[in-house]
């Protein structure tokens, strides 16, 4: 039997994996799924969290396509390729580029940077789905509402809903152990910054506070524009749009509320 667990750095999943370990259990692999446009912030994040790991459990994170690439040597991204490279095959939008990843629905994005890869490595350990259990960071109310994921490579299993563990029981379990990750102080979500699918309060505040990553982001959108791909702007407005927008509004102050963890809850300075 083979127990994999999904690590995306966010709080959710980093919980699940600790405290499943914490309580006996083995993990034989936690598995990091680089896109390539991950945080600064987050890739340091997890290798706080690796040498936690390896110092409390003596378990590593296995990292796959470090810097988004599939190969080392590759030269663009798994993520450059589907935007921009590769063309659509099927259908009246054939021989067209994809560009930003969809506001709505399941994108080339998840896909290509974190089903698939997770779905190579694993059956490559094991071929038998029904000798592999993946831990899924869904919390109880999301299980209960119906969230579940269908794997044709492993048997899902989602600790926080056995725990009955919601965003409070995760967010107290992680700032008591002083893990918690220093990116909640700008977004309620974490993950890849060039998401569509962020809040406007998460684009406010990568505005404000990660210019470099909000330039690539709008440069993305001249590019498609430039390729005529079929999706131009990650929103239903382009960025620039906003940038207005944000510029004449924070005048009169903040326009999103942000969290203030202390130093004490994300140092790592535990265990």
């Amino acid at each position: 039997m083979l127990t994999i667990a999904n690590l995306s750095g966010g709080e959710d999943s980093t919980a699940m994996v600790i405290r499943y370990l914490e309580l006996g259990n083995n993990i034989d692999y936690i598995l990091f799924c680089d896109t390539g446009f991950e945080f600064p912030a987050m890739y340091e994040y997890i290798e706080k969290l690796d040498l936690y790991l390896q110092r409390n459990f003596n378990k590593s994170i296995t990292w796959l396509n470090k810097g988004g690439k599939e190969n080392a040597d590759d030269e663009y991204t798994i993520f450059e390729k589907w935007a921009f490279i590769k063309p659509i095959e099927i259908g009246e939008r054939a021989t067209l580029k994809r560009g930003i990843p969809r506001l709505i629905g399941r994108d080339y994005c998840t896909r290509e940077t974190k089903i698939k890869p997770t779905m190579k490595f694993v059956k490559d350990k094991c071929k038998d789905k029904f000798r592999v259990t993946a831990l899924i960071g869904y919390t109880y109310a999301e299980v209960e509402n119906g969230r579940v994921s269908h794997l044709d490579y492993a048997i899902a299993k989602y600790p926080l809903h056995e725990w009955k563990w919601n965003k409070k029981e995760v967010s107290d379990f992680l700032s008591e152990r002083q893990i918690m990750n220093p990116l909640y102080n700008h977004f309620q979500r974490t993950g890849c910054f060039l998401c569509p699918k962020q809040s406007k309060a998460s684009l406010y505040n990568l505005y404000k506070h990660y210019p470099k990553e909000w330039e690539l982001m709008k440069h993305w959108e001249l590019k498609a524009i430039s390729l005529d791909c079929v999706n131009k702007s990650f929103k239903m407005k382009f960025l620039g749009q906003y940038e207005k927008e944000f510029e004449l509004q924070s005048k009169q102050g903040l326009l999103f509320n942000e969290n203030e963890f202390s130093e004490y809850e994300t140092c790592f300075c535990g265990k």
